[in-house]
């Protein structure tokens, strides 16, 4: 009998692979000196733990190792990147999209405020039309982490180029997920670790074209994130990245797990476009009380959108954006599954959502 509901929201977050957390481990208590004390073997041992591990980072991005900055996770990383490459130019223009996650719309409004012109599209379509001569930067996420649709970063890129204009990227949601071309990817990459099965508390940021410090300290990360470094957890994001082809080797199953549960929920219910990860379904149950919907669902552990939206119980601003009403917003089931998924599980899903829906519409 299953004590606990079964875990479909692993876009929010993952548990930590057991190799990750067993290439942590010792770093919290054996190898435990700080990256930063240069003076004896305690912290040479930190140092070269950190260094081996941006090498991993950059050998996955196939970028230099000087091109990695460690950071908290995604959060920090689009701040440092977005404030970081504007820092000390003219205020002018950006794009970013209205479907982005918090993390980036937040800064976003925020360089409104001090000055600078923003462009919000819906469309990658729209991007052409709307670049103009003080177009500084473009910011659009490789995965949006509602409705998985793949952003064709390529096409982007080439926009951006032709402009000499930088195209930052949140690919927090892309990373495991799908493979990447690692020929045309854009010049500054945020990520964090838990969406991988690495630990809380770390990401990272690539930078292929220069950015300043936005926070001081004491020189750390080449004086772009200062601060003590987390030599456990650089250990574990580095270790989660090697697992990355193993985490793609069940891209098959999550297709056909997503096809299976298509077949229960109303085809006109679905919001997650055709080009779209294969491990993420987000639906709408049109005029469904959202808190029933959670009551009657309660075996399943899933979201109605960002995990940032969870809390304040606001409708998910993507959602609105793309046409839903506030309380269709809110009626709405983000479905995720993750590596540790199962396939009698997902027969379990299929039974509960060919039993409870009915109720719900």
């Amino acid at each position: 009998m299953r004590n606990q509901p079964i875990y479909l929201d692993y876009a929010a977050t993952t548990p930590v692979h057991p190799d990750v957390l067993s290439a942590m481990l010792p770093y919290f208590t054996e190898v435990f000196g700080n990256a930063g004390s240069s003076s004896h073997l305690y912290g040479w041992r930190a140092a070269e733990a950190v260094e081996q591990s941006r090498n991993t980072v950059a050998s996955y991005f196939q970028v230099k190792p000087a091109e990695v900055v460690f950071t908290s996770g995604a959060t920090e990383s689009i701040n440092l990147g977005i404030r970081g490459y504007l820092q000390g130019k003219p205020k002018g223009h950006l794009i970013t999209s209205a479907l982005e996650h918090k993390a980036v719309l937040e800064v976003f409004h925020s360089l409104e405020n001090e000055g600078w012109q923003v462009t919000y599209i819906k469309e990658v379509s729209e991007l052409a039309s709307v670049f103009r001569p003080d177009t500084a930067l473009v910011s659009l996420m490789l995965v949006n982490n509602e409705l998985g649709s793949i952003l064709p970063y390529q096409d982007v890129l080439k926009l951006c180029e032709a402009r000499d204009i930088c195209f930052h990227s949140d690919a927090t949601q892309a990373l495991g997920k799908m493979e990447l071309d690692l020929n045309h990817l854009p010049h500054l990459i945020s990520f964090s670790g838990h969406k991988i099965y690495g630990p809380k508390g770390i990401g990272g940021l690539i930078t292929r074209k220069p950015i300043q410090a936005i926070s001081y300290g004491g020189g750390q990360e080449r004086g772009l994130r200062p601060g003590t470094l987390p030599v456990p957890l650089i250990v574990g994001l580095a270790k989660a990245m090697e697992l990355i082809p193993e985490l793609l080797s069940k891209s098959a199953f999550y297709k056909a797990s997503i096809e299976k549960l298509k077949t229960i929920i109303p085809a006109d219910s679905l919001n997650t476009p055709t080009n779209s990860v294969p491990s993420i379904l987000n639906f709408t149950l049109k005029g469904a009380d959202w808190e029933r919907m959670f009551q009657v669902l309660n075996v399943l552990a899933f979201s109605n959108g960002s995990a940032c939206n969870a809390k304040t119980e606001l409708p998910s601003h993507v959602l609105k954006a793309i046409g839903h009403s506030d309380e269709d917003a809110l009626a709405s089931a983000r479905f995720s599954l993750g590596y540790f998924t199962n396939s009698e599980e997902v027969d379990v899903i299929c039974e509960v959502l060919s039993q409870k829906l009915p109720q719900l519409l």
